[in-house]
């Protein structure tokens, strides 16, 4: 079987709740791991919750990045998903544990749109 993409889901504990509630630096952390992983922004769309929380997703060619904070829990939910499977998801992953200062981590990968491929 050949899956067609490939979905990361990361859960980020203990982070530094202020970083996670201010909306321009999960952006930018967003669009600089992006840029770490070697994929290809299109649009980001990132929103600010009253009284806390930010949500957002970066589009990228390849897919999304997608994240929810809950800074009262001083915690991130965080999904890539793409079709290609030779991006630095590591390195992406281990810029933004740095930046928010996260102190636990859970990675799951999920293979996706999971087709048979014809033998030859």
């Amino acid at each position: 079987m050949q899956a067609l993409g490939h979905h990361t889901l990361i859960e980020l504990y203990d982070c530094n709740s202020e970083k996670i509630n201010d909306t321009l630096l999960v952006e930018n952390t967003l669009l600089k791991a992006a840029e770490i992983a070697n994929l290809s922004v299109v649009k980001t769309t990132i929103h600010h919750f009253n009284p806390i929380g930010v949500s957002g997703v970066v589009v990228i060619k390849e897919s999304h990045i997608a994240i929810h904070t809950w800074p009262e829990h001083n915690y991130v939910a965080l999904d890539f998903f793409t079709c290609n499977e030779s991006y630095e998801l590591t390195k992406a992953v281990d810029y933004i544990y740095t930046i928010f200062e996260a102190k636990g981590i859970e990675k799951k990968e999920i293979k996706r749109g999971l087709i048979a491929q014809n033998e030859k």
